[in-house]
């Protein structure tokens, strides 16, 4: 007899083996949410005036555009009616009169899924535009993962950022797990990117379950770093790391930690030892099903590296003084879009850190290939190179750009000042991006010099392009050594824009940023700078999510600022152009015009208390 209970427990488990399923929330046979119990009011299948219920419905939390619904039949000759008009009796019949339901307000797939076992399954699926109660069939025919669904939704930021959130959540799960075992927290990014590098080999991913000790295991693993890093490709793809006794001497250094050398270790909460062959044989199991498809899957275009370091430090009480400050995702592609970045640039980060600028623009030379598989070669052979002076760091850079396929990164160990006629003359880079080191130790001359920096290595022939983040600070202080960077790098460049940023961009780190837009060799006498007010970015800080785009609002609002930026538009209360020498104030608060029809005392009491917050950040008083 047949049995719908089957067919929904082979849906259930598809979805639940998915590495994205906690980060989802899902609802069985009713919903939580108001809004979508309000629409399925009287939506009942059958012929009475009840509610519906769809086997199973998805959501998202971080953005409620969105929805997937699913509805199952046990027999494959129940998947389907002729003319789609019995939802009581079909699964497609029945998927399509929920979503046409849901879509007055959300986005929908709708799943049909009917049969009994994985050979026979039929699976369906269709997309409703919100507002819309037209649909289109999908060329789909069998279960996907819950990533490529959202892909389908065609929403880049939705996709990445709901990806990003899910592996910062699993990050911060993990160093809760390794903080009770006592290891250490600049050692833990180590054996986390050594455990996803080395289940690039097949050979590892094969054999790890049975290897009999911990001494074994820490030596097979870094074992397939060699050889994922080191082995020759039959198109010369995997070969000539630069530094690869480095990244060995870097990688090898976890063998010496107490996970790799002693037998046991005690978790903290329960005082219970366990053994550390079993803590990374799950580590390994736990890394594979849940972070590494996200690592390789193609639409992941941010640095995973440093959202699991920035984690993992986040309560060592360095990351500031250090000035290693993770640029959120959002813009590092927002670089992208105001460098105008083309299929042919060079793009060089003088300071890359754990490599977020540089990921973010492979991803975006990738997108531009449109599957030239030629030029993607090209791209990871080519035209991407950093620098980095921290050997650790520089290990975390060249890991994130192996999971792009590129094993042969033009990244170079060292200081970018020494390293700059070798950048120059061998990489000669069209394009820079940069956030270079904040805190206590640089001051803002030194974050200026980094970006003049960037600007001197910048092709000669190119219609080169510099954008950088920095400190506030740098673009309104009246220093001496300050002014004299800026007089050089205006001597030989024009500066293009300059973008206020939000106050809290880089939450829960404190510092005021603005992002600097440079045309190089290109002097500034008599070229005008366009300013940028971009102070609300629409994203809204959340309990345990940080700064998120609750309400969807980031993509209408970057359509408009750059709307405004690529035409040089004068916008009241967002925008203006003026001139300026080294010695004036580059921030568009010193010379817009307010647009004081919207003005009201709560944001006159919210700017002095933003004023005095600054000047007590920036040691003024």
């Amino acid at each position: 007899m047949a049995n719908e209970r089957i067919t929904e427990g082979i849906v259930r488990d598809h979805f639940k083996a998915d590495p994205l399923f906690k980060s989802i929330k899902w609802e069985e046979q009713k919903s939580s949410n108001k809004r979508i119990a309000e629409l399925l009011k009287g939506e009942s299948k059958g012929s009475g005036k009840g509610n519906g219920y769809p086997e199973f419905i998805i959501s998202f939390p971080t953005n409620s555009n969105y929805l997937i619904v699913v509805e199952c039949k046990a027999k494959t000759n129940k998947h389907r009616s002729d003319k789609l008009d019995n939802a009581k009796d079909y699964a497609v019949d029945g998927v399509l009169h929920y979503a046409k339901a849901l879509s007055s307000d959300f986005n929908v797939i709708a799943i049909a899924v009917s049969g009994e076992n994985e050979t026979e399954l039929l699976v369906s699926h269709f997309y409703f535009e919100k507002n819309t109660r037209d649909y289109s069939e999908l060329p789909i025919l069998k279960l996907n993962d819950i990533a490529s669904y959202l892909k389908l939704f065609e929403d880049h930021f939705f996709l990445s950022d709901f990806i990003f959130r899910d592996i910062a959540n699993k990050a911060r799960e993990l160093n809760e797990d390794l903080y009770q075992y006592s290891i250490k927290e600049l050692s833990r990014c180590t054996i986390i990117s050594a455990i996803l590098l080395a289940l690039t080999d097949d050979n590892f991913d094969k054999k790890y379950e049975s290897i009999p000790t911990i001494k074994e295991l820490g030596s097979a693993i870094l074992s397939a770093i060699d050889a994922s890093f080191l082995a020759e490709g039959k198109d010369d793809d995997r070969d000539m790391v630069r530094n690869a006794s480095l990244l060995h001497k870097e990688f090898e250094s976890i063998l010496k930690e107490p996970l790799f050398v002693q037998n046991e270790l005690t978790y903290d909460k329960g005082k219970k030892k366990d053994s550390t062959l079993t803590i990374v044989k799950e580590l390994i199991i736990y890394l594979k099903k849940n972070v590494y498809p996200l690592v390789k899957h193609d639409s992941v275009g941010y640095d995973v590296i440093g959202l699991f370091y920035t984690e993992f430090i986040r309560y060592a009480g360095s990351e500031q003084k250090l000035g290693l400050v993770l640029t959120p995702q959002h813009i590092t592609e927002l670089f992208c879009d105001l460098a105008d970045l083309r299929k042919d640039d060079i793009v060089y980060d003088p300071c890359c850190g754990t490599g977020g600028f540089i990921v973010a623009a492979i991803q975006r030379l990738f997108k531009l290939a449109e599957g030239d598989e030629e030029k993607r070669k090209q791209i990871k052979r080519k035209q991407i190179c950093g620098c980095e002076l921290r050997s650790d760091m520089y290990t975390y850079a060249c890991t994130n750009m192996r999971f792009r396929g590129d094993g042969k990164s033009n990244l170079y160990n060292g200081d970018c000042f020494t390293n700059e006629i070798t950048v120059r003359d061998n990489n000669k880079p069209t394009v820079a991006f940069l956030n270079p080191p904040y805190g206590d130790t640089v001051s803002c001359a030194r974050q200026m010099e980094f970006v003049e920096h960037a600007l001197n290595v910048i092709d000669t022939k190119a219609e080169g392009r510099v954008v950088a983040i920095v400190q506030m600070s740098c673009g309104i202080k009246n220093e001496k050594d300050l002014k004299a960077v800026k007089k050089r790098i205006l001597e030989r460049h024009h500066l293009k824009a300059v973008l206020s940023m939000p106050d809290d961009l880089f939450y829960p780190v404190g510092v005021v940023t603005c992002i600097m837009v440079f045309e190089a060799n290109k002097p500034n006498k008599g070229r005008k700078t366009w300013f940028g007010y971009f102070k609300d970015d629409g994203f809204e800080k959340r309990k345990n999510l940080g700064r998120i785009d609750a309400r969807d609002r980031y993509t209408a609002i970057k359509e408009r600022w750059l709307s405004a930026y690529r035409n040089l538009d004068e916008i009241a209360g967002l925008s203006v152009r003026h001139e300026v020498n080294y010695d004036d104030e580059w921030c568009a608060e010193a010379y817009m015009e307010t647009d004081y029809s919207t003005l009201c005392d709560e944001d006159f009491i919210r700017k002095m208390r933003d004023y005095a917050a600054f000047l007590v950040q920036n040691e003024e008083i």
